[in-house]
């Protein structure tokens, strides 16, 4: 039985089975072709909007009453521009935010364009205080003795 197939055209053979090599009367090796890297696939969340951002300030507050504060602001997109002092609203800041506002207080504030699949295109404001852990009593000693090493090893001639 495999002399009948082994004697059929070689044509036919081909046609038959393919590429030279995959038929199993063949005497040529197969072609063997590493496998492709597949990239895995990027799940796109429609729901996530994307955010470009236009303009973006780091300030700092320099006086604050019930209705509004005063704030000296540092454009952190273009570094040559000067420091700008401007009055907020009070109303600009988060409900969440209010303890913070305070003389000292630092905050960034952004300003972009939100944009994604299911939202149409939107302009937004946020304004977010910096929120850093209080220092113990310790860390203010153990750090006043550190400047007082450095002073006593600088200032010494």
């Amino acid at each position: 039985m495999s002399t009948a197939i082994a004697s059929l055209p070689q044509e036919n053979n081909q046609f038959r089975y393919g590429r030279p090599g995959t038929d199993f009367s063949s005497t040529k090796e197969p072609e063997i072709r590493p496998r492709s890297k597949r990239q895995p696939n990027d799940v796109i969340n429609l729901n996530k909007a994307k955010e470009e951002l236009k303009l973006c300030w780091s300030g700092v507050v320099i006086s604050a009453n019930d209705r509004e504060l005063t704030v000296r602001m540092e454009d952190l997109l273009n570094r040559e521009n000067p420091d700008e002092l401007v009055v907020l609203s009070r109303d600009e800041i988060d409900d969440k935010d209010q303890c913070l506002v305070k003389p000292g207080a630092l905050f960034y504030w952004n300003i972009g364009y939100r944009q994604g699949f299911k939202c149409p295109k939107e302009r937004f404001s946020i304004i977010r205080f910096r929120r850093l852990p209080k220092w113990t009593a310790k860390e203010i000693k153990d750090a006043e003795n550190l400047a007082e090493e450095y002073a006593d090893f600088f200032l010494t001639d």
